[in-house]
């Protein structure tokens, strides 16, 4: 949310527009800012007073700028309208424009009196700010005055434009999200599937020119080799093949679930090799560890609990290096389900409390971004989210008291005994 404007998901003329009618309706100036108190909005129903002389004057200037900046750090600190004295002693209050816990905006407004004016105060005011008194006080008669019961409704009123605003706000910056993460993501599988055909290629050609060399060689024992080789990395390939076919099928949300009867040590000891080589190439180490009175029988979506698991170990093993993956499992009753908790601790990957808070905001479709994440990593945890929503399970992120990150899926699948 950092970094995001309030223009960038609401048009500036649809802003001007509410703030308009919200000056018409109360007769009371009302302006619309950023989240650090700049105006985005042309001023509506601005009194004379304060546009023409106060804020004309460099003394006045200063400190309606100030007033304005601390009004708008009043009302997102409370989270609710503000009402204060400005100080010419007119009477301004302001409602924060929010995106969850994130201020982008302000709208304030006010330029009203509770109280007859006093002409003595004004005449002082007047002569402190450098402006001429007979023109001041001209324009101090024409400030409305506000009975405290009408002032205390404008400021409900605010709090529930503010609220419209908000949700309006929310639901344009998630659809700006989802269509820079659908790009990315479009770039992602053309640049993945350019990568795969072009390893590919190289393979076949090596495997093909060894094949070559042992037939005219009438070399078996080379030809024997040469086999095993094409076999394994074969294999590899139809993985890495398979996968970018699930992941577009995510990505465009064309799938469903494929249950059958499985075996979830062979599913765990499967994932670990997909992610054998880079797991030893950062110094890793993976232990199992699972529930003694649990069932290694289950009954749910074989491929895609694999890759889950095999995408919860990428992420461990790329977060550390020279440590240690632990992979806990275990199945608890609710009900009459069966709900199997697969936790995946690293020893060491020391990542921070606010990285932690971001991860599970994502999960929750809360918060779009990701803190300190490099476009393969996101790709990676936008993957483990699909895979888990569609499980229809949940997962979290914690730190660990003696160090390291805690990563916990639960979901449900049927235990057979």
């Amino acid at each position: 949310m950092r970094g995001i404007r309030l223009t960038e998901l609401i048009d500036v003329r649809i802003l001007q527009r509410i703030q308009d009618a919200f000056s018409e309706f109360t007769g009371m100036a009302a302006l619309m800012t950023d989240e650090k108190g700049v105006p985005v909005t042309k001023g509506s129903g601005f009194t004379h007073l304060c546009m023409d002389l106060v804020r004309k004057s460099e003394k006045g200037s200063h400190r309606c700028e100030e007033c304005d900046r601390k009004g708008a750090i009043n009302t997102y600190e409370s989270g609710t309208p503000v009402v204060y004295t400005c100080h010419a002693g007119l009477i301004d209050y302001a409602a924060p424009v929010m995106v969850n816990e994130y201020m982008i905006g302000s709208v304030i407004g006010g330029q009203v009196r509770k109280e007859p004016m006093n002409e003595d105060r004004e005449r002082a005011m007047a002569r402190e700010l450098g402006i001429d008194e007979a023109v001041y006080l001209e324009a101090s008669k024409k400030i409305h005055l506000v009975e405290e019961e009408q002032v205390r409704k404008a400021a409900k009123f605010l709090t529930e434009l503010a609220a419209v605003l908000s949700d309006m706000a929310y639901k344009n910056y998630i659809a700006l999200q989802n269509s820079i993460k659908l790009e990315k993501i479009s770039r992602s599988q053309t640049s993945y599937m350019v990568n795969i055909y072009s390893n590919t290629e190289k393979a076949i050609s090596l495997w093909m020119e060894s094949a070559k060399l042992s037939l005219e060689n009438g070399d078996r024992e080379a030809m024997a080799s040469s086999l095993e080789v094409l076999i394994k990395n074969g294999r590899e390939i139809l993985t890495a093949f398979g996968n970018m076919v699930e992941y577009a099928q995510m990505t465009d949300s064309g799938i469903s679930l494929k249950e059958s009867t499985y075996n979830l040590k062979h599913i765990i000891n499967d994932s670990i090799k997909l992610q054998r080589n880079a797991i030893k190439e950062k110094g890793n180490r993976v232990q199992i560890k699972t529930s003694d009175d649990m069932s290694v029988s289950f009954f749910g979506d074989m491929g895609r609990l694999k890759q889950l698991m095999s995408t919860l170990i990428k992420i461990g093993n790329t977060f550390m290096r020279d440590g240690i993956i632990e992979i806990h499992a275990h199945a608890k009753k609710v009900d009459y389900a069966d709900m199997l908790v697969i936790e995946v601790r690293d020893s060491a990957s020391e990542m921070q409390e606010d990285i932690i808070t971001s991860l599970d905001k994502y999960m929750l479709h809360v918060n779009m971004g990701l803190l300190n994440c490099t476009e393969e990593e996101e790709k990676e945890l936008f993957i483990l989210r699909m895979l888990v929503e569609q499980l229809s399970g949940r997962i979290v992120f914690e730190s660990m008291p003696d160090g390291g990150t805690l990563t916990r899926v639960i979901v449900p699948q049927l235990e057979m005994k």
